[in-house]
């Protein structure tokens, strides 16, 4: 695999003008469109349908009409389950020291709390990473690339693995609920957009997972979950995506707007709000049950 194109630490800086969008994964290209099942290896529904749209991003309703999103977000109407619930206008909170919103709904699902985990994953802990940003190919694309084109590096499509030095997923121009999985392999913390997990997009052991997950556009907002005590909680908010490439496929800036991101190649990060230091915080302004929450089911995932 490629040296990483940006460090960690200049791809922070750069958060604000580079929105994560829909989310992909290699195991199952193109799939994974409704919540998972628990079987044939996928894990168990941690809160599929808790996962929206909001606008051309994605939000994550709470519960009593609370939603919580990217902090650069809008407050929007939401779309879960194909039902759109508008925003009643008043209710908006930014979070001063991290990338989160909290705002609420004129009217919403009639479905209960969403636990919220108290406690940061550890490193090397299996996620399920839900985002509703554009859809993926249904297939891996190979490229053969030339590192000695100069800050652009040449990207040349391949039919296979063999003939090619990297991979990744190109995506669609649909949108809609999806998700993936993958491991924690860092942490970083910002002074302004919080503490953050680290997602990489791996090919293969020792992070790579099963249905392995990348975010890419419009899945800003979306929601990171794991297990706590053998029950999947949301434990992050998707942020950002960085560690991209020169030339990257798919991957463009039209004049004047933010960077689109079309594309997830082996390698590239993922950037996510960590949202154990801020569950005080949350259930405060949602004035949400924390002991109502659901506790979702076991499974036995990888």
């Amino acid at each position: 695999m490629f040296m990483r194109y940006v460090t960690l630490a200049f791809a922070a800086w750069l958060l604000g003008v580079l929105p994560a969008s829909a989310l992909v994964n290699s195991g199952n290209p193109g799939g994974n469109r409704s919540a998972p099942t628990g079987v044939n290896g996928e894990p168990a529904d941690p809160g599929f349908a808790y996962v929206g749209q909001l606008g051309a991003a994605t939000g994550v309703y709470l519960g009593n009409g609370w939603v919580l999103t990217a902090r650069n977000l809008p407050p929007k109407d939401l779309t879960v389950n194909g039902t759109t619930y508008p925003w009643d206008g008043v209710s908006d909170y930014k979070f001063p020291d991290a990338a989160l919103r909290l705002y609420r709904l004129a009217r919403w699902p009639d479905m209960p709390a969403l636990s919220i985990s108290s406690s940061t994953p550890g490193k090397g802990q299996l996620v399920v990473m839900v985002g509703a940003g554009r859809q993926a190919e249904s297939q891996l694309t190979y490229w053969n690339v030339n590192r000695a084109a100069g800050d652009e590096w040449a990207w040349a499509e391949v039919p296979s693995r063999e003939l090619g030095n990297t991979a990744g997923i190109v995506c669609t121009g649909d949108c809609g609920p999806s998700w993936g999985t993958n491991r924690i392999s860092g942490f970083y913390p910002h002074p302004k957009l919080g503490a953050l997990l680290v997602t990489d997009f791996s090919d293969g052991p020792p992070l790579g997972t099963d249905f392995e997950a990348q975010a890419v556009n419009y899945d800003t907002g979306g929601a990171i979950f794991a297990k706590t005590d053998d029950v999947w909680e949301l434990a992050g908010i998707i942020l950002t995506v960085t560690e991209l490439y020169p030339g990257q496929p798919e991957v463009v800036r039209p004049e004047g707007k933010s960077l689109r991101i079309g594309s997830a190649v082996y390698g590239n990060l993922t950037l996510s709000v960590n949202l154990a230091p801020y569950r005080h915080r949350i259930m405060e302004i949602t004035g949400l049950n924390a002991a109502s929450a659901p506790r979702v089911a076991q499974d036995t995932a990888r």
